[in-house]
């Protein structure tokens, strides 16, 4: 019996203990929420503490506190060789560094989101302290803002960085000597800055490695050196994709009927050379890919020099050896049906200068007019000529241009065998219908550009930032047919008159053209006329 009692006894303390140990801290829940965040009550060293030796930072806290993110939030200027370890307690957090700081440095740790109470999770806010390991602390200030620059909008997180004046300065690899990250409305704030001559740069680091990766990241940068010997405010800085580096032949596809090769962006422009001109074969480019086609039929190696710029007109030349794959047996080979790309898509209002834009996977050997019908108001056929169509040099885009009479809608039918490919592939019948364009059913948007007499492009863009209409102008605008919404008017600065953006040269200091916005949003309206619009932008 005593053994029994025993036994039992014994059983209710193994549970208990078990059921302890398993126990785990639960905020309590109930009454009114706690949202007043952790406050810093002591850290070693001080808020703008001088001559601090030491290798560990201690900071303590009003209440209990979460830290689990620091490692992620904290940044530390200028940046700490080595490694060092978090070692959190209830109210507290130690910092310990492998190896000591640099003499006569100021440092400055901002903890952003890093330290949070544990039961609420209140966020510590603008935690930051700043110490010395000389006899005084730095305090030159330097702020500004940072936006992209085709969309105006702020850009949260871009790391903005301070460069010492150097005789070279390679962004690819060199880590800054001060760095700060942009808050939700793009603004950004470095403190305790030492006396001398920087560089600003700001980019979006998306691997987080401090550097500049110019295939992949945004930049912006301040062309003039900056002199710090006092506060320095609103900077503005715009980011954008540099496009500063040559296309590379990333690689090449080999098939029996065709050899692509494949560029790592977008092509502008190709020039293409046979080395025998006997061994001359058709090609065509879209995008980023060049595209050989057997035909005739070829078994040895051909060799062609290939010139290539893309946008920035970075320029490549190489030269390729074409090889296709030996050809299969084939049994029961019929050509494909065709497919093509049309714009405007069907549905889509036309006005009576009718332009249609028709894109082809395959250069086009043949086409026949005869099964190309132009229907005004269903009834009234409108032969096309020759002279209204145009072809690009690689016959892979056809632009047609046709004046027609419709009132209602335009039906443009092209019969099976409207097109044949230079492999003998016919087009599929296809069928286009679009209702005319009613001027009362849209809006006018007219007005001038004041500030400086450089040509430009004039840009209506929609809320996604789309671009609905475009012009080349160097002071009035005007838009017609304008679709009902809202609208802002984005104005490209064309100093040089090529028609399109410049990316200008991060390496050689040569700014991008430079992007004006309207500040007020343009709601257009159905039948609705507005005119006298006026846009400053800068005088230089």
């Amino acid at each position: 019996m005593l053994n029994r009692k025993l036994y039992q006894l014994i059983g209710i303390i193994i549970s208990s203990n078990f059921i302890l140990g398993c126990a785990q801290f639960v905020p309590p829940t109930g009454g009114k929420k706690d949202e007043t965040p952790p406050k810093l009550i002591k850290s070693l060293p001080t808020d703008k503490q001088t001559n601090f030796k030491g290798n560990q930072i201690e900071l303590y806290f009003d209440e209990l506190i979460d830290a689990t993110s620091l490692r992620q939030e904290l940044v530390i200027v200028p940046e700490q060789e080595g490694y060092y370890n978090i070692k959190p307690k209830s109210n507290s957090v130690v910092l310990k560094f492998d190896k000591p700081f640099k003499d006569s440095t100021t440092y400055t740790l901002n903890f952003k989101k890093g330290i949070k109470d544990l039961n609420e999770r209140n966020e510590a806010r603008n935690l930051k302290i700043a110490f010395s390991t000389g006899a005084k602390i730095d305090s030159l200030e330097v702020q500004g803002n940072v936006k992209n620059l085709f969309t105006n909008q702020p850009i949260l997180d871009a790391q903005v960085s301070l460069y010492q004046v150097q005789d070279s300065l390679n962004l690819r690899k060199t880590k800054p000597n001060y760095f700060t990250k942009t808050d939700s409305s793009g603004n950004f704030k470095f403190e305790n800055l030492k006396k001398g001559r920087y560089r600003l740069y700001a980019f979006n680091d998306k691997n987080s490695n401090l550097r500049y990766d110019t295939k992949s990241e945004m930049i912006a940068f301040v062309k003039d050196t900056i002199r710090l010997d006092s506060n320095i405010a609103n900077i503005n800085m715009a980011l954008y994709m540099a496009n500063n580096e040559k296309p590379k032949n990333q690689k090449t596809l080999q098939r029996a009927e065709d050899f692509t090769i494949i560029y790592d962006k977008g092509i502008k422009t190709y020039k293409v050379s046979f080395v025998n001109p006997a061994d001359s074969l058709p090609y065509s480019a879209k995008r980023n890919e060049l595209k050989f086609y057997n035909i005739p039929l070829k078994t040895d190696t051909i060799k062609v020099n290939v010139t290539v710029r893309d946008s920035a007109d970075n320029e490549l030349t190489h030269l390729q050896k074409i090889k296709f794959r030996d050809q299969e047996r084939k049994r029961n080979v019929k050509a494909e049906n065709l497919s093509f790309e049309i714009e405007p898509k069907t549905k889509t209002p036309v006005e009576k200068k009718l332009t249609y834009k028709l894109y082809f996977d395959t250069p086009i050997a043949k086409t026949d007019l005869g099964k190309i019908k132009i229907m005004s108001d269903t009834i009234k056929n409108e032969p096309l000529d020759e002279k209204e169509l145009s072809w690009n040099s690689y016959k892979t885009q056809l632009i047609i241009n046709k004046e027609i009479t419709a009132t209602r809608e335009v039906k443009t039918i092209f019969e099976t065998g409207a097109f044949i490919t230079i492999k003998g592939d016919s087009s599929k019948k296809t069928i286009n219908q679009n209702p005319i364009l009613m001027p009362e059913d849209y809006g006018i948007v007219e007005g001038t550009i004041t500030g400086n007499e450089y040509n430009k492009i004039v840009q209506l863009i929609d809320e996604n930032y789309k671009v609905e209409k475009e012009q080349k102008t160097k002071e009035k605008f005007n838009f017609v047919n304008v679709k009902p919404g809202a609208y802002l008017i984005r104005i490209i600065e064309d100093k040089n008159n090529n028609g399109q953006w410049d990316y200008g040269n991060v390496e050689k200091d040569i700014e991008p053209e430079k992007v004006y916005f309207s500040t007020e949003v343009i709601r257009v309206k159905a039948n609705f006329e507005l005119r006298d619009i006026k846009v400053s932008i800068e005088k230089k």
